[in-house]
């Protein structure tokens, strides 16, 4: 039974409601639309008209999966330094939800979740390396990820981290400001202070955007960890060789490897970059 006492409050609230919807309608009226006149706005057409080539050709020097895509780039650089690969691969729209994930945890999901995707997007790019001399690191890769496809997650992490790190000596080798005074193998150290770079809030051109971005993940993917500390959870290059286990193989990672190699490999067979490869 219903309590007479609410009842009432209730008329009296409903009451109340309609008299403030009234009196917002009569003080508040929409605001009047504004047209320019069309002499005006053909000139504003005509305006902008030369700028559009500008624009395609700047977003013609992204990489193909970014191209046309109205991403976020700051917030993707913040997300490619922390280790996350993003050029070339994977498809803009797991870019957004890598994006919107709130931590490293989400975006794991996300990675699993699209996975079928990602890998699609990693078999495309690799059908579009046309150098003969990647041949050898192109076919590897692309058995990682028919490895990733049955499930094969942690030779499938192992492979594409070597082919990645191939890649990165073949790179440093070809580029001697990037070894030892002797020339000499730097360490990883050296090598995550020799690639290029971008920051968050650096003011650099569309071209140094673009050549730092398929690097922006090394500095994280390279790091060192001691044995008194724990296991990198992320993907790893130096855990992926020396910690072996159920904290730094896993499905997640496994992606994030292939991803990492296909990108660089992508990016040095579209570029043109200086390589040097043991036969």
């Amino acid at each position: 039974m219903t309590n007479g006492f609410d009842a009432r409050l209730a008329e009296v609230l409903n009451a109340a409601t309609q008299d403030i919807r009234r009196a917002v309608a009569a003080n508040f009226m929409p605001a009047a639309k504004v047209e320019l006149p069309r002499p005006i706005l053909e000139s504003l057409a005509r305006a902008v008209a030369p700028l559009q080539p500008v624009l395609e050709r700047l977003d013609a020097m992204m990489p193909e999966n970014w191209q046309g895509q109205r991403l976020a780039y700051k917030d993707m650089v913040r997300l490619m330094q922390e280790g996350v690969p993003l050029a070339w691969v994977p498809p803009a729209d797991v870019i957004r939800q890598l994006l919107a994930a709130d931590d490293a945890s989400s975006r794991a999901v996300v990675l699993d979740d699209c996975r079928p995707e990602i890998l699609a997007a990693c078999s495309d790019a690799l059908a579009a390396v046309t150098d003969a001399r990647f041949s050898a690191q192109r076919t590897l890769l692309e058995g990682c990820v028919r490895m990733t496809e049955s499930g094969m997650f942690s030779g499938a992490q192992a492979l594409a981290a070597n082919v990645w790190d191939t890649l990165v000596r073949g790179l440093a080798f070809a580029n001697p400001e990037w070894l030892t005074d002797r020339g000499w193998w730097p360490g990883y150290s050296k090598i995550r202070q020799s690639v290029p770079t971008v920051g968050i809030d650096d003011d650099a051109t569309i071209g140094q955007f673009r050549k730092a971005a398929v690097f922006l993940p090394f500095a994280k993917t390279l790091e060192e960890f001691r044995r008194q500390h724990p296991v990198p959870e992320g993907f790893n290059r130096h855990a992926t060789a020396h910690a072996a286990g159920a904290v730094q193989y896993t499905s997640a990672n496994a992606v994030i490897a292939l991803m990492l190699a296909v990108s660089v490999l992508r990016e040095i067979d579209d570029q043109g970059y200086s390589i040097q490869l043991h036969a």
